[in-house]
């Protein structure tokens, strides 16, 4: 939930602080007061794409901070956990917006991404308003309603099919590759051919790179491993050599163990010492008459590791690459080389797939069609708690183009009057059907959604009477698990809430501000007065008040 705002030099938020609680908290005011500005900047923490147009006049900048209590929900954690971000009790939202259209993102004083925090936010808050309510209208939204009502993703025939849809476009791919490369046969087959005849023409081995370097290693500094194994030879060789004294100490060790059984490990080791020493001798003596300095031998390598480099710089590839890289050209030579074969192949797998990719889409339209009911019934007993008695309501679908989601197409059908035949929801619905309707997909869908905080930003306009007394009942049951903020002109909406918070603006030094405040129970019988009478408050309308607020409270 979000448990304070503070938002500074945001159009007619100047600077504003405002605490939010549990419940349902309604925002009340005349029109144009700021009442959607302070919804506007809780976008922003969203993450709404920043507007320079929001930055109050003769500003540098605005700032948008909001302080949440983020709900225990595995994805969210992982998400965070993905991003870098620790996981705390509270967590501190910062949106920067610069006059010159760019932002400044942080989470808890971490820098992050627009798209991070859009990850993150989905999780945590949702904002329905007029315009939102019109996806509902989109066939791809009612199709992602249907799957998301019956689980469909996390089932494994939808799986099965992203599989094989996927398997389908890569044969495509591959097929559209060949006919590019088709079109450009003999261009391309010149500059392949080339391209392996020069790598193959260095016949390059495995591990080659490797002993070169270590063999120029070695050359390249052959004067100091020659007389470093002349001065181990000098001293294995000299009057006194340490093989010598070692044989020495080791017989008088000899004489000392016959009386202390003690001293027999050091002499076992002497021992051992002496005849290292002995052998070391026997290998520098090899070494010395064996090695010699080849200063051909080292341009020769100098000069391999130069081709080789180049080679390397040329197709910005590693040694072990190259390698691979010849083989991939051999294979994209005979490719071309037998284009006519190649093309048979992958047509005859691409048909394969085809059927393979054909045969999960039939099953996962018919698990659809077997489930569709359920959210039909579900939505036809929502929208009678709405006041849409006579609603008849069916979800329409069919065969159409296959897409990674499969290849049917969800449309919602809807009939709201007795008699009249069952039509496309974005054909007959009016503003306040959309509204009901998409509330009633936001009732049904309360109990998937891990968001804390539901803000419904004027979704009520076009309303009235029982209609409007039923949508404030929705969101007050919403508000029962959730943090809800909202919008209204409503009576009913104001007098049902936890909290009424009242905007209003106003001038100071010739410009204009917005301010915001609770309202206490005097403060709310004005207010719903107001709104039920208008400017003109009457004392019938006050009394209205009062009984609207008693009744709130059952």
């Amino acid at each position: 939930m979000l448990l304070r705002l503070s938002v500074k030099n945001f159009a007619v938020l100047e600077n504003i602080e405002i605490d939010f609680n549990k419940g349902m908290t309604v925002l009340t005011g005349e029109s144009g007061a700021g009442k959607s500005k302070i919804i506007d900047s809780i976008a922003y923490l969203n993450g709404k794409r920043a507007s320079q147009d929001d930055i109050r006049h003769g500003e540098s900048r605005a700032v948008i901070e909001g302080v949440f209590d983020f709900p225990e929900y595995v994805p969210l954690n992982e998400t965070l956990e993905d991003i870098g971000i620790e996981r705390d009790e509270l967590y501190i939202v910062r949106r920067e917006i610069m006059n010159n259209g760019k932002s400044l993102i942080k989470m808890n004083n971490k820098m992050i991404t627009l798209n991070q925090l859009k990850d993150i936010m989905h999780h945590v808050l949702s904002i329905h308003s007029q315009s939102t309510h019109h996806a509902v209208l989109k066939k791809p939204e009612q199709l992602a309603s249907l799957d998301r009502y019956i689980g469909l993703t996390d089932e494994d025939i939808f799986k099965q099919y992203q599989d094989d849809y996927e398997a389908y476009q890569e044969v495509n791919t591959r097929i559209e590759e060949l006919e590019y490369k088709d079109r450009n046969r003999l261009t391309q087959l010149e500059m392949l051919k080339f391209q392996f005849e020069e790598i193959n023409t260095m016949d390059l081995k495995d591990d080659e790179e490797e002993e070169l370097e270590n063999e120029l290693e070695f050359l390249s500094n052959y004067e100091n491993i020659s007389d470093s194994l002349n001065q181990i030879k000098s001293l294995l060789v000299s009057e006194y050599p340490p093989q010598g004294m070692l044989y020495d100490i080791s017989q008088s060790l000899e004489t000392i163990t016959r009386y202390d059984a003690s001293y027999t490990s050091y002499k076992d080791t002497l021992m051992d010492a002496y005849y290292l020493l002995t052998e070391l001798n026997s290998q520098v003596s090899n070494d010395l008459s064996s090695i010699d300095y080849d200063a051909e031998r080292l341009n020769l390598i100098q000069g391999r590791l130069n081709q080789i480099n180049q080679l390397k710089r040329k197709y910005t590839k590693t040694y072990e690459d190259l390698l691979a890289f010849k083989d991939e050209l051999a294979s994209d030579i005979n490719d071309l080389e037998n284009i006519s074969q190649s093309f048979e192949r992958l047509e005859k797998e691409q048909k394969r797939l085809y059927k393979k990719m054909e045969t999960s889409a039939e099953a996962l339209h018919q698990y659809r069609q077997d489930r569709k009911h359920f959210l039909e019934s579900k939505l036809r007993s929502e929208l009678n708690d709405l006041e849409m008695p006579n609603v008849q309501f069916e979800i329409h679908l069919k065969e159409a183009h296959f897409n990674e989601l499969g290849y049917t197409d969800a449309e919602f059908l809807i009939s709201v009057n007795k008699g009249e035949p069952l039509k496309p929801l974005n054909k007959i619905a009016s503003g306040g059907e959309v509204s009901r309707v998409s509330l009633a997909l936001k009732t049904i869908f309360s109990d998937f959604d891990s968001d804390s905080l539901i803000i419904f930003d004027e979704i009520d306009t076009g309303v009235s009477g029982v209609v409007a007394a039923t949508m404030v009942e929705k969101m007050r049951l919403l508000s029962r698990q959730r943090q809800v903020i909202v919008i209204s002109h409503l009576p009913q909406a104001a007098a049902i809430a936890n909290h009424l918070l009242h905007v209003e603006k106003t001038n100071d030094k010739e410009r204009t501000y917005s301010k915001a405040w609770y309202l206490d129970y005097n403060e709310k019988v004005e207010e719903i007065a107001r709104m039920i009478s208008g400017s003109k408050i009457t004392e019938a309308a006050r009394l209205n008040a009062e009984e609207l607020l008693n009744s709130g409270k059952e």
